[in-house]
C-alpha cells in the first residue's frame, strides 16, 4: 500500500472555514455514503514533490472544534499552483482529488483514539497539509478508518443520510 498523503483542514474559530458541518455533510458525506465520488481540490501547503495521481489521501480535521480523520480519497493530479475558489487573490499549492469515503465531522475518527495507537507520530504538531504519513502510521490509520466506518453509530448515520432516518 502506498502511504496516504495527510491533508489538513482547520475550520477556524467559527468552525466554518472551507465547510461548516452541515455543508460538509450535504456536499461530501452524503454523496460518498450514496456511493458517489466527490471531486474536489485541497491545499498541500509547501509540499510540491512526491505527490501525484493515484496516491491515497486522508483528511485530518484540526482545531478546537474536534480533531480527527473525516475522509479518505485519491489524488487525481500532480501539485498545481494558482488561485482556487476557496483562496481568491492568493496563489497556493493544491491537488485535485476525489473523496470516496467521508463521515460527518462529529463522527470523525477521533485523534484521541488514534494517538495512543501511533505514539511516535506528532498529530498535534502537524502544521501543514500535504505530508505523507510514515508507513507504520499509515497502516494503523487505514485499518482504524475501515473499522470506524463499520461501527454501528457511523454506519447508521451514513445510511440515514442516504435512506433518511429509520422510524422509531
Amino acid at each position: 500500500m502506498t502511504a496516504p498523503l495527510l491533508l489538513t483542514w482547520n475550520p477556524g474559530p467559527d468552525d466554518d472555514r472551507v465547510y461548516d458541518g452541515a455543508r460538509w455533510s450535504a456536499e461530501v458525506v452524503a454523496p460518498c455514503a450514496a456511493g458517489e465520488v466527490v471531486a474536489s481540490t485541497w491545499g498541500v501547503g509547501r509540499h510540491r514533490h512526491g505527490i501525484g495521481p493515484d496516491q491515497p489521501a486522508v483528511l485530518h480535521r484540526q482545531g478546537v472544534h474536534g480533531r480527527g480523520i473525516v475522509a479518505r480519497g485519491v489524488i487525481t493530479s500532480g501539485v498545481l499552483t494558482g488561485e482556487r475558489d476557496r483562496t481568491p487573490g492568493r496563489v497556493t499549492n493544491y491537488v485535485e482529488l476525489q473523496w470516496h469515503e467521508a463521515v460527518p465531522v462529529d463522527l470523525r475518527l477521533d485523534l484521541d483514539d488514534l494517538q495512543p495507537l501511533t505514539p511516535d507520530f506528532a498529530w498535534r504538531h502537524v502544521y501543514s497539509s500535504g505530508r505523507r504519513l510514515p508507513p507504520a502510521v499509515a497502516d494503523v490509520v487505514v485499518a482504524e478508518w475501515q473499522a470506524h466506518l463499520r461501527e454501528p453509530v457511523v454506519a447508521d448515520a451514513l445510511r440515514a443520510l442516504v435512506d433518511g432516518p429509520r422510524p422509531g
